[in-house]
């Protein structure tokens, strides 16, 4: 239950702090005062992304494991729309970004394939979760004849 809870607040944190950058994005900021913070902020959600997902996949047998690698596949293709807005150039800070293009696009490349493996981990999670909650007629016989 605690790890559930952990996994849920971490994703929680992430999705807010990715928003909140998009939409800084989108105002007039000074590149002199935000640009480092940005890339910084960047190469910390690409990180804690992948660290999230490999802890996850470990550990799949956790409560809520479907609900939280949904809630980490939003977090991740919000990830990569603000990857997509800072590589199209729609940000105050474009003429900043060209030389770090390549690590974006790499950054990005990484993050469509891990977007491509939470969706088949929740497909197969979601498909055989169906078969692990139910009970058979023999299990409900035993539970009920106590």
């Amino acid at each position: 239950m605690l790890q559930n809870i952990v996994f849920q607040d971490n994703i929680f944190q992430l999705v807010r702090t990715i928003d909140t950058l998009r939409e800084g994005l989108l105002l007039d900021l000074s590149p002199d005062y935000f640009f480092e913070k940005t890339v910084d902020d960047m190469l910390f959600f690409d990180s804690a992304i992948q660290k999230i997902y490999r802890q996850l996949t470990e550990n799949q047998r956790i409560a809520g494991f479907l609900t939280i690698m949904q809630n980490l596949h939003s977090c991740d293709r919000r990830f990569l729309q603000l990857l997509d807005a800072v590589l199209s150039g729609n940000s105050a800070m474009h003429d900043r970004f060209p030389p770090l293009v390549p690590k974006l696009n790499a950054v990005r490349e990484t993050h469509r394939n891990l977007v491509a493996s939470m969706a088949d981990s929740i497909a197969k999670s979601d498909f055989s979760g169906d078969s692990d909650d139910i009970v058979s007629r023999n299990e409900l016989s035993e539970l009920l004849n106590f």
